[in-house]
């Protein structure tokens, strides 16, 4: 598996399309195969793209983080390379995660956002991902440029149990959890969690294009970045004085 050749590899359309086909199903899932909510009513269907890239976001961050602290333990190139292009993606399912919660948030609470501790943890988190890219663009020394943004990744790691946890420890206008994993178990409906189960594996489907896609155009920078640096600033061969 060579992602840093100009060819785009065969496995990696396959991969869009499965992504594709698996959202489409997800959608089609969530509009026709769900029964409104009791309480919610028809607004359940926001719900299964919501807590859907919600989930995967954290999965991003995890992926983004152990990549870094990877980069810090052995310094190769290529661990950079997956970090930055998890933390991309995290970045944009963390987005996402707030404009959904903000469109389902409206019409069920009567308002768009409010500071409780679980939103504004999320908020941190995007804002700290954000700022991962905006050290990198202020750091010229390859290296050093990893190691920061690496450090900053491992941070939104560590908040990630806070965050999950926040809506048990704080008083919140987030619903509380139908699957509780420190214990509650589930109490969704099984049809229902069977669909938000097939919106979660589009979702995750789509994390592992994006990655792969984004893997492919860094490596691809990166061997145009040292063939620049053989070649020196003249276009000609660099000289050690």
């Amino acid at each position: 598996m060579n992602l840093a050749s100009s060819r785009r590899p065969t496995w990696l359309n396959a991969l869009a399309g499965v992504a594709v086909l698996s959202a489409l199903v997800g959608a089609w899932a969530g509009l026709r195969l769900s029964p409104p909510d009791v309480n919610q009513g028809e607004l359940i269907r926001v719900m299964y793209a919501h807590v859907s890239v919600a989930w995967v976001s954290f999965l991003a961050v995890a992926v983004a983080a152990f990549a870094g602290i990877a980069f810090l333990w052995r310094g190769a190139r290529r661990y950079d390379a997956l970090s930055v292009a998890a933390a991309e993606t995290a970045l944009l399912f963390g987005a996402l995660t707030i404009l959904g919660g903000m469109t389902y948030s409206k019409p069920t609470l009567n308002t768009f956002w409010t500071w409780d501790a679980k939103l504004t943890l999320t908020a941190l988190m995007v804002t700290l991902l954000a700022g991962v890219f905006i050290v990198r663009g202020l750091i010229d020394e390859p290296q050093r440029r990893g190691r920061v943004s690496a450090v900053i990744l491992i941070v939104v790691l560590a908040s990630l149990p806070l965050n999950y946890l926040a809506a048990e420890w704080f008083r919140t206008l987030h619903p509380a959890k139908s699957i509780d994993l420190t214990g509650g178990g589930v109490t969704m409906d099984a049809t229902m969690l069977n669909v938000l189960l097939v919106n979660v594996a589009a979702a995750a489907l789509t994390f592992a294009w994006l990655l792969a896609e984004r893997m492919r155009i860094s490596l691809a920078e990166h061997d145009l970045e040292m063939r620049r640096t053989r070649r020196g600033p003249g276009g000609g061969d660099a000289v050690r004085v």
